[in-house]
């Protein structure tokens, strides 16, 4: 199973980023109203920890993109990326729009993530981060935790 994901900052408080799963793509922006990067990479660290389903929003104006991410087992996860119109309207997921629907491994899934943020570190620094983030820092902390609870964590490290 191929798992590419590309997360790019596209001006000044505008971000996206490409999910490729296989066969599925998705493509979602996402605004400086959230703080995208560092909700998607404490959602990843939290499942890669063990806890068994974690949520991840990037907000849009209008609009908004609610990543769901669940352990299907200790090495699987599934990942549901779900479209509103709205933002912050707390709607149930089947109220959305489901633009992505897929079981991978979780490693795989994570060790994307973490190389996906390793690329935006490595492309605008952290200052040039703050910059383009309007004011908000790099999640560098939430980066190096995902790093270490995927390096703890054993049971996932196999790739496929």
């Amino acid at each position: 199973m191929a798992i590419a994901i590309e997360y790019n900052l596209t001006g000044r408080g505008w971000a996206e980023c490409i999910v490729e799963i296989d066969d599925r793509q998705a493509h979602l922006t996402a605004s400086y109203l959230s703080d995208a990067l560092a909700d998607l990479l404490y959602a990843v660290e939290c499942v890669v920890r063990g806890i068994d389903d974690a949520t991840a929003l990037f907000i849009e104006e209008p609009g908004e993109y609610r990543w769901r991410l669940r352990r299907v087992s200790s090495d699987r996860l599934w990942v549901q990326i779900i479209e509103f119109d709205e933002p912050w309207k707390h709607r149930p997921d089947e109220e959305g729009k489901l633009i992505l629907d897929v079981e991978c491994r979780l490693r795989s899934f994570a060790g994307a993530i973490l190389s996906a943020s390793q690329q935006v570190l490595a492309t605008h620094g952290c200052d040039g981060y703050r910059e383009l983030w309007v004011n908000r820092d790099f999640p560098i902390e939430l980066q190096a935790k995902l790093k270490a609870s995927l390096a703890r964590n054993r049971r996932l490290s196999t790739f496929n």
